[in-house]
């Protein structure tokens, strides 16, 4: 199929939407928005889903397409080639950060709200979204995601997963470093999963759930059309979270992380649920884009390049990062919980943090709210 025609078949695929809802014609207002959000939301378009029994994923498109300038790199594939470097924070480590630096002359790197780094002293996973810019060394805040481990090398490596977004919320109420144990306990042990570190990166990569994931992946990714540049995810008739991106390459190359975190939550721990009803999740799409347009952002803090973005209004919860006036990521969740609170077997206790990274070090992570 030419490119003329593919782009013909997306467009009639485009504004479920106005059938949907017709008062959607007139698009909710963005005026609470830092204007390159509000830009970016006034240009969106929702197409046709591709579902998986009850989890529903919408792709967003732009008008006009993405602006997004310049080359970029997603923090997996800046690890793999070489050009993002990421230790442990001086001799003896600390819990709630590491030092990331972009080594590259040309190439922005994105981390995502969420990524897991692996190795260092302990799993740990990204708080916020960040902009590296080249050359760019900073010091980022993280959370643990591995409580019975404090040992090993100074150096990371890509994760290769995403925390589910049951966890983000917590990130984005504030929740503290044992806040994150327990999300994490219960999560392994919903999975049948749990492993002796406690390492919610293990318990994804075990073979019954990487068979899950990968059978859900399959049914998903080829659905979505070219110019996809967010998702709305939608479960069991009821809108969860977008996703939003600022260029097509982004979107592509981190929907795959972004699907399995959905479906840990949506699927796995939503076992038995009945197959989602056509005409009820995509309205549920329609009234959580509306949402969002009218709850607004503000700017935020960021450690690395760009602006940061935030939403705590209207029940939703988002954080994004924007460079040049162009937003790279937007994120925004529910903030009622997307699974039943976590009810993990019992444990072994959470690793202390040792003497060079006293329990008092981690407080900082509650000052981020």
């Amino acid at each position: 199929m030419s490119r003329h025609l593919l782009s013909a078949a997306i467009a009639s695929c485009l504004l479920v939407v106005f059938a949907v809802a017709p008062a959607f014609a007139q698009r909710p207002p963005t005026d609470r928005h830092v204007p390159e959000l509000a830009a970016y939301l006034d240009r969106v378009q929702i197409a046709e889903p591709a579902r998986y029994r009850q989890l529903s994923v919408y792709p967003l498109l732009l008008q006009d397409g993405a602006k997004l300038r310049g080359r970029w790199l997603t923090l997996d594939g800046a690890i793999a080639r070489g050009v993002l470097a990421v230790s442990e924070k001086g001799e003896g480590g600390a819990v709630p950060t590491v030092v990331v630096e972009n080594r590259s002359r040309d190439e922005h790197v994105f981390l995502m709200t969420g990524e897991m780094i692996t190795g260092g002293k302990q799993t740990r996973t990204v708080r916020h979204d960040v902009v590296l810019a080249p050359g760019q060394r900073i010091e980022l805040d993280v959370f643990c995601v591995e409580a019975h481990r404090w040992a090993g090398g100074k150096d990371f490596s890509a994760g290769k997963a995403l925390v589910p977004p049951s966890i983000q919320q917590e990130l984005r109420k504030g929740a503290d470093q044992h806040r994150v144990w327990s999300e994490v306990a219960g999560k392994n042990a919903a999975m049948n999963a749990e492993n002796p570190t406690g390492s919610l990166e293990l318990a994804i990569k075990t073979r019954p759930v990487q068979e899950k994931l990968a059978e859900v992946r399959r049914d998903i990714l080829p659905k979505m059309p070219e110019g996809t540049v967010g998702y709305i995810f939608v479960n069991r008739n009821r809108a969860v979270a977008a996703e939003c991106f600022g260029s097509e390459q982004l979107a592509r190359e981190l929907l795959p992380k972004l699907l399995d975190s959905y479906v840990i939550d949506c699927v796995l721990l939503g076992k038995d649920a009945p197959a989602a009803d056509a005409r009820g999740d995509q309205r549920a799409a329609v009234e959580f884009f509306e949402r969002v347009c009218r709850a607004g952002s503000q700017r935020a803090n960021t450690p690395g390049s760009g602006a940061g973005i935030r939403t705590r209004d209207g029940r939703l919860l988002g954080d994004g990062v924007s460079l040049d006036n162009t937003p790279v990521h937007y994120g925004v969740q529910v903030e009622e919980r997307i699974v039943p609170l976590p009810e993990p077997r019992p444990m072994l206790r959470p690793m202390p943090l040792d003497r060079r990274t006293p329990l008092e070090q981690i407080e900082p992570m509650q000052r981020h709210r």
